[in-house]
């Protein structure tokens, strides 16, 4: 065998170790707040602002950048820009309808920042609406420069 040939038990074992860190990093949580940096704290707290903005979408894009590239869902094309990511907002957000967001975990490292959370989508007379979703977002100079969610199907 040379050097650059994997076993099956290397990849097996390498694997699981790689679902053991996932796991350990999903399961952080909070905890991981305590261990990031200055930056990585100020990201999350950006990210973590334009969350708590969505039911005002006029203030939500105040967090995008001029050129933020949005996709609400992964496998739909990128919206560009606040003024785009505005007009989608306010498309499903009519009168009566809110959405509620519980984030579970968040993760930074640098710019990039990384949720699990359940947003809710409430519409008055109706059944409320919980998507699980892992959000992944990158800051740069304060803004949201880029954004895809990846939701839980």
């Amino acid at each position: 065998m040379d050097d650059f040939t994997l076993s099956r038990r290397t990849m097996f074992v390498a694997g699981g170790l790689g679902a053991v860190a996932v796991a350990g990093l999903v399961g952080a949580g909070t905890a991981q707040a305590a261990e990031m940096g200055d930056k990585a704290k100020a990201n999350v707290k950006v990210v973590e602002d334009f969350i708590k903005a969505w039911n005002d979408p006029d203030k939500a894009v105040t967090y995008l950048a001029d050129d933020a590239s949005v996709r609400m869902e992964e496998d739909k094309p990128a919206v560009i820009g606040p003024t785009a990511v505005g007009a989608v907002f306010k498309s499903f957000m009519t009168p009566g309808v809110t959405i509620s967001v519980k984030i579970h975990s968040t993760m930074a490292e640098g710019p990039v920042v990384t949720n699990i959370r359940t947003d809710t989508l409430k519409t008055k007379g109706k059944p409320d609406q919980a998507f699980k979703v892992v959000g992944v977002f990158v800051v740069k100079g304060g803004k949201i420069k880029e954004w895809t969610d990846y939701l839980d199907a």
